[in-house]
Formats: C-alpha cells, sequence, structure tokens
C-alpha cells in the first residue's frame, strides 16, 4: 500500500513539470523586468481560502526571492485580530476589540473594504501589533492602510522587548441578545468579537438567518490588557495619517511593529505594507486570499481595486473558481465577472501581465469544476491572459479523493492540508519557472 501511494504522489508530480502555461508570451513584460532585476519587482497573488491560509503564498515567495532577491514582505492584514485564520509565520495581536468583517460578508457597519479584502474598526485607545518570526521578514519601511476619515489624526510607533501578547488575556463570556432590525450574521459575529462558527454553535444553523427579536447566545471575547506594557515601550516615531495610506519610516531594520492609535472618529484601518525602502531590486510577493471569494467579490468595493492598483504590480496572478464551483452562478455570471477584474487591472496599464490560474478537483462539485475550469480558459483566450490549469497538472478529476488517502486533504471535501498546498505551489512554480526562460 505503501508503495502504491508513492507511486501515485511521483505520478502526479510527473503531471506537473509536464504542465506547462497557456499564452505564456502574455508574461513577456515581467519575464523582462525578473532577468534585467535592476528595479523592484511586485507580483500581486489573488485567491480565496486556499490562498489566506498561506501555504501556498509562502512556497512561491521563497521560490521567489530566493533566485530575484528579497524587497519586503508586502501586504499583509492581523488575521489573528480579525479572529481568522493566515500565514503562520506571522502573529498579530490588539489590546482592545475591533469589528472586523472580509468582503464576502453581508453588512452595512463599513462602507469600504482596502486591499486585503478586509476591514476593521472600532472607536478606541488601541495598540496594534504585527510580528514577524522569519529574520528575512525584516522591514525599515511600514505603508498603514487607513480610511480617509483618520486623515490627520495623530498615531505613534513603539518599539518593545516585551510581546503585547504576554500582556493579554482574553476574557470570555456567555451573553443573551435580543436580535435588532438589520442585524447579519457576520455582524453579530463582529459585535461579540466571536467567529461565526461559534455563533452558529451555540444556536444551530438558524442563527445564519437571524430576525428582529429573536433571542441568542453569544460568547463575548473581550481581550483584559494589563497597562503595565505600556513602562516596557520606547517610542520610535509619530506622525499624522494621510488619506488612506499613510507611511512611515524606522531609523533601523526590525520584524516587529507597534503602533497605537485613537482617531476621534474612530479607526478603520484595512492592512498594512511591509517593505525595505532602499531595495534597489528584488521581489515584494503580495498575497491576498480572503475564505470564500469569487471573482464577482473583488469587483464589489472600489477602494479595494485602488489599493491593490496602488501597488503597482508587475504582474497579477488570480487563483480563483472554487467557491463558484459550490455556487449556482451561471457561465455569463461568471465570465463576466472574471472579465470585468481583468479589465479593472489593465485599465491604467493595459498591457499589464496577467494569469489565471484554475482550482483543482474537489470532492464535492468535481463536475462542476471542469465546467468552471473551461470558463476560465475561454476568458484567459479572450482577455489575452496567461493560463495555468491546475486541474490538469494535478491529474484531473480524483486529485481530491488521492490527496485525501495520501493526509494531504481536508475532510471537508474542499480544502487541503499544508503538504498538498506546498505540493500544487511547487507546481505552480515549475509553470512559471518555465514560461519565464
Amino acid at each position: 500500500m505503501h508503495q502504491y501511494l508513492k507511486a501515485i504522489s511521483l505520478a502526479a508530480c510527473i503531471s506537473l513539470s509536464a504542465q506547462q502555461i497557456e499564452n505564456p508570451a502574455e508574461l513577456s513584460g515581467f519575464a523582462q523586468k525578473l532577468k534585467a532585476n535592476n528595479k523592484v519587482t511586485n507580483i500581486l497573488f489573488l485567491g480565496d481560502s486556499h490562498i489566506q491560509a498561506g501555504w501556498i503564498p509562502e512556497v512561491l515567495r521563497e521560490k521567489f526571492t530566493e533566485k530575484y532577491g528579497y524587497a519586503g514582505r508586502g501586504l499583509v492584514f492581523p488575521y489573528s485580530v480579525a479572529n481568522s485564520n493566515g500565514p503562520l509565520d506571522i502573529t498579530s495581536v490588539s489590546n482592545q476589540a475591533w469589528q472586523t468583517f472580509r468582503l464576502v460578508y453581508d453588512q452595512d457597519v463599513f462602507s469600504q473594504m482596502g486591499a486585503l479584502g478586509f476591514v476593521m474598526g472600532n472607536n478606541k485607545d488601541s495598540f496594534i501589533e504585527i510580528g514577524f518570526n522569519n529574520p528575512n521578514d525584516a522591514f525599515d519601511e511600514v505603508r498603514i492602510l487607513n480610511d480617509k476619515q483618520m486623515a490627520g489624526e495623530s498615531f505613534t510607533i513603539y518599539e518593545t522587548n516585551a510581546p503585547l501578547n504576554s500582556y493579554i488575556a482574553k476574557r470570555k463570556t456567555i451573553v443573551s441578545y435580543t436580535v435588532q432590525q438589520g442585524e447579519t450574521f457576520p455582524e453579530l459575529a463582529a459585535k461579540f468579537n466571536t467567529t461565526t462558527t461559534r455563533l452558529a454553535q451555540l444556536n444551530g444553523n438558524g442563527i445564519k438567518f437571524p430576525q428582529p427579536g429573536q433571542v441568542i447566545k453569544a460568547e463575548q471575547t473581550d481581550p483584559d490588557f494589563n497597562p503595565d506594557f505600556e513602562q516596557k515601550l520606547s517610542i520610535a516615531g509619530q506622525g499624522k495619517y494621510t488619506e488612506r495610506e499613510t507611511v512611515f519610516n524606522y531609523p533601523k531594520a526590525t520584524r516587529n511593529f507597534l503602533m497605537r492609535t485613537n482617531a476621534s472618529k474612530g479607526n478603520i484601518l484595512y492592512g498594512f505594507q511591509f517593505l525595505r525602502k532602499n531595495a534597489a531590486s528584488g521581489i515584494i510577493f503580495n498575497s491576498v486570499g480572503v475564505n470564500g471569494a469569487t471573482y464577482a467579490d473583488f469587483l464589489k468595493y472600489p477602494l479595494q481595486l485602488e489599493e491593490l492598483k496602488q501597488v503597482n504590480p508587475d504582474v497579477v496572478m488570480i487563483s480563483l473558481g472554487t467557491n463558484e464551483s459550490l455556487s449556482t452562478v451561471t457561465k455569463e455570471e461568471f465570465q463576466k465577472s472574471a472579465q470585468d477584474l481583468i479589465q479593472a487591472f489593465r485599465k491604467d496599464n493595459p498591457t499589464l501581465p496577467i494569469l489565471l490560474i484554475s482550482p483543482t478537483d474537489n470532492k464535492l462539485k468535481g463536475d462542476r469544476i471542469q465546467e468552471i475550469v473551461s470558463w476560465i480558459k475561454e476568458i484567459s483566450t479572450q482577455n489575452n491572459t496567461a493560463f495555468l490549469s491546475m486541474y490538469n497538472a494535478t491529474g484531473g478529476k480524483g486529485y481530491f479523493v488521492r490527496s485525501l488517502a495520501r493526509k494531504e486533504a481536508n475532510g471537508d471535501g474542499v480544502h487541503f492540508l499544508k503538504p498538498g498546498y506546498a505540493q500544487q505551489a511547487e507546481m505552480i512554480w515549475k509553470a512559471l519557472n518555465e514560461a519565464l526562460k
């Protein structure tokens, strides 16, 4: 049995090495900049939960930066503060609760989402800390993606050898709450600083469609902050927010970002970008993954597209389609959204290289996935983008079941485990490496 599984795994790798990117000429501008490597190259990688988990971007970032150099970590969101999952090599914490949403949520608390497809907001004097485990992720410039209403407000950046997390304990209390008119399932989770999963555990799936006057149970989560932390701080610098993107430069490189903010109209943040300001060349691999996202979701908020284009990507790689396979979206609706997203990125740069990456097989909607892959391929041809069929690269139908047997996939029928994602990332890298020669 062991030899059989090894043979399957080897066959998958052979299939990958044979899989090529279609229309590779559409990546020629990106390839030329990489070959010259005399300027910083920005990669923008968009996707859904397969990307938010961080395993695929981690491998690709490592491969690109090993070959071409490192110019900064790029876009980052403090997922832990948002009660969501993200790359395990990044830590984030705050001494206050934040209302947080991602772009797939039905909510009217915030009118915009930013580059990362998330928003976080509160009205409290707040510390927020983001730390990087990898020494290579040291940065000396941070771009704070803040809402324009914060322009002119002050913030302070600190240095400390005492992690904020050591001075915070989470206090959880079960409370009863009467649903108000218009409140949605995600809004209720945000109100109590908990997750939608926890709300469903306490109330059953009926909570997904809350009704005014309905009494529910919720787990209220509050950070219990020890103010002794403030005795461990030294000021690295102070500044004032500008409209939407505020730049702060550190006097020396660091792996720890610690900011205090207390904007009078409220703190509304969309994420951060961590850079090396004096990098003359190398790669910034900006990864934007949003659980549950579709092509259509990335068109919902004008601010998100505006901020993503401000990254000045030299290539945009889009890995979406899994969530559409689980929906009733029609071919016309799907292809219009995909085309609109491509055109939005190319509005100011008609020759921007774009690579569309198809989803792999899943266990829930295997036949539907084949349709989705064919739709993406058509859109790629019609819009002059490069295309990589990860469905074909991984062996097509049955890949998910084989991955389960190899303990590389999740029992939910859609997601993979770290080994599975790492294998897929290696496939993408090999195909890219061949196309960019």
